[in-house]
């Protein structure tokens, strides 16, 4: 995890693109969340008394999709939210929340099995390279006894952060260049955005009968995201 202000505000600081396009996506965005929202709690049917961790929370909300989950989980006295961002305004706005700041790239401070669900919503493609998204896969894996997980898939037509079409199927250098070119400097560094395949997410965690690797469809026919999940 890079040691950034935000980690799921990145997703909407995108090169350069006016403030009207930038609220369209995050609208959109947040229409995707409230379905994925929906099939989290259709498969890991959390309970009230379930401890629950938010990993890669936002202290900017800015956009109307950030911190989704904080305002729409049913019982927020069970839920930790987990971030490199400093808690200030973060704890203003939801004081029944528990607030854990972490460290970049670090381990969590958290025990083995520490909490019945773990979730993260868009931050797995912000972490940094190969590495670091093992790493943190590893440890979310590490602290859950359940775990749901988004990222944007790579295999979706458009990416998202660029705003690019079919460029993120390139090879990554590729791509990179690309968004370089395009003046789109932060996208074009492997620090900031990484999108993955199917087949990398299954090489760092093989889909067994607790872990499920899913492709989730917009509209039911886009394929747009990655679900990771142990249940």
């Amino acid at each position: 995890m890079k040691n950034k202000k935000s980690q799921n505000s990145w997703a909407y600081q995108k090169g350069n693109e006016p403030d009207t396009i930038k609220k369209f996506l995050s609208n959109f965005s947040l229409r995707v969340r409230q379905s994925q929202f929906e099939i989290f709690l259709k498969l890991l049917k959390p309970k009230e008394t379930d401890k629950v961790a938010d990993v890669g929370v936002s202290s900017v909300e800015e956009l109307p999709d950030t911190n989704f989950f904080e305002r729409n989980y049913p019982y927020p006295e069970k839920l930790t939210a987990v971030s490199i961002d400093d808690p200030l305004d973060f704890q203003k706005k939801y004081p029944k929340i528990k607030f854990v700041q972490i460290q970049a790239g670090k381990r969590l401070p958290f025990k083995n099995n520490a909490f019945e669900i773990v979730v993260s919503w868009a931050t797995l493609e912000h972490v940094g390279g190969k590495d670091n998204q093992e790493f943190f896969l590893r440890e979310l894996f590490r602290i859950g006894k359940k775990v749901f997980i988004t990222t944007p898939y790579r295999g979706c037509l458009y990416e998202p952060h660029s705003g690019l079409l079919f460029a993120h199927w390139l090879p990554e250098k590729w791509f990179r260049k690309i968004c370089d070119l395009l003046g789109k400097k932060f996208w074009s560094s492997g620090e900031n955005l990484r999108c993955l395949w199917k087949k990398e997410v299954k090489e760092i965690l093989p889909e067994s009968k607790k872990t499920k690797i899913l492709i989730y469809k917009m509209f039911g026919i886009i394929p747009s995201h990655l679900l990771i999940i142990k249940n």
